[in-house]
């Protein structure tokens, strides 16, 4: 019983350590370095704990690079009125401004969208909603 009890606490101390992190923003991506990035929407997934949009951005060169985003909690966003069935549409081409991943990765979190209709959508505003700065 004594050794159960411990083998229980040590594994709840050490899943605790990467839920906490799971939230830190600031630690993944660097608010600092923002990136806008033009391409097609490919997938929008709006899901629990964050909502995700890929897009595929056409490069100076020709080549093109798939881009993950990541936002707020679905429930932020809904709170603000933005839904994914009427606002991002597979195909359509937006404009993304970013909070480039520390890693370097094609990976970022979004700041502002500009609709393929010019509106400019502020999603920053749901991260910090969420208690970020």
């Amino acid at each position: 019983m004594h050794r159960s009890f411990w083998a229980i606490a040590i594994v709840a101390l050490g899943s605790a350590a990467p839920l906490s992190a799971h939230h830190a923003v600031q630690a993944q991506f660097d608010q600092d370095n923002l990136k806008t990035l033009t391409g097609v929407m490919t997938r929008v997934m709006w899901i629990n704990p964050h909502v995700r949009w890929f897009m595929d951005v056409e490069e100076a060169d020709g080549t093109v690079t798939s881009w993950n985003i990541s936002g707020a909690a679905p429930t932020a966003f809904r709170r603000a009125g933005i839904s994914a069935r009427d606002v991002f549409k597979t195909g359509e081409t937006y404009s993304a401004t970013v909070a480039l991943a520390r890693d370097g990765s094609n990976f970022g979190y979004i700041v502002s969208f500009v609709m393929p209709d010019g509106r400019e959508m502020d999603l920053w505003q749901q991260y910090r909603s969420e208690g970020g700065q």
